[in-house]
């Protein structure tokens, strides 16, 4: 009777375990397409929207956003569900998103545009398995001027009823954090974007709102990135940890301003294991 008693044991703990195990890396997933994030009477049809990459089988799911560059004038969440087919794989609710564009728009349209799509994220990304105390942005190129500014700025946030402690961390990928200097470009694209008011320029510069007690900042930039966007990196980290900020700067060796956005996902892919270590940290 002993014995029968044991094994009825091991059988229903074994039964509990199996019933407790969770899934593991690489998750399947779902994807939601065009979801407005935006519906005002000034929505527009296609850039307030937002694809969203969920992960099967997980509740309370940490959360990435994704902010598309292209100098604030070009680029389409379309061309980067690599992106959240990569971090969904890994057990993140992501979403990729779409905001307006220079030169229909200028400053700060495309900013409030990011801050509305975190906003909608914030809200209802529960609804899909995902963590909303556990929301992280990342951008590239623009995209990552977009996330420093509104990981550094409160006022974006702050429209939505939310503050800086509302993002986990942030990861911007080849960007530019300091548009009061006008760089080498024969279109002007600063001037498009940010018109030619020096004031405007400094509000919109990421590195003017750095001060103390900022979400987590996970800076990369590549080895053969276009000039001075690495000197901008440096700039914006030594900012940053003035004011004891929890941030890292990486170079990615053997990329370029294109390839290290567009290799994320591949194995052994070097840019994507330190986004995930970073993610994954805090």
């Amino acid at each position: 009777m002993r014995t029968i008693v044991s094994l009825l044991v091991i059988v229903i703990l074994a039964g509990v375990s199996l019933g407790l195990a969770q899934p593991s890396p690489p998750y399947g997933f779902q994807v939601y397409t065009n979801i407005a994030y935006y519906e005002g009477p000034d929505a527009h049809p296609s850039k307030h929207r937002l694809d969203l990459f969920v992960p099967q089988g997980l509740q309370d799911a940490p959360v990435l956003i994704f902010v598309h560059g292209g100098a604030w004038t070009s680029g389409d969440k379309n061309l980067y569900s690599f992106i959240g087919r990569a971090f969904a794989e890994q057990g993140f609710v992501t979403a990729v998103i779409n905001y307006r564009l220079s030169p229909q728009v200028q400053h700060p349209a495309h900013i409030e545009d990011v801050a509305r799509a975190f906003a909608w994220v914030h809200r209802n990304v529960a609804r899909y398995g995902g963590n909303p105390e556990k929301i992280f942005v990342m951008g590239h190129s623009s995209g990552g001027h977009l996330t420093a500014l509104l990981a550094l700025d409160e006022k974006y946030l702050q429209a939505h009823g939310l503050t800086l402690s509302a993002i986990r961390g942030a990861v911007p990928i080849s960007g530019i954090y300091d548009v009061t200097v006008e760089p080498p470009d024969p279109i002007n694209v600063y001037r498009v974007v940010f018109g030619t008011d020096p004031q405007v320029r400094r509000d919109a510069s990421p590195i003017t709102h750095v001060g103390p007690n900022k979400p987590p900042f996970l800076i990369m930039y590549a080895q053969f990135d276009f000039p001075g966007f690495g000197a901008q990196a440096q700039q914006l980290l030594s900012r940053l940890r003035e004011y004891d900020n929890d941030a890292t700067l990486i170079e990615i060796p053997n990329r370029d301003h294109v390839t290290i956005i567009f290799n994320i996902g591949v194995p052994g892919d070097r840019t994507t294991e330190e986004i995930l270590k970073f993610l994954r940290s805090h």
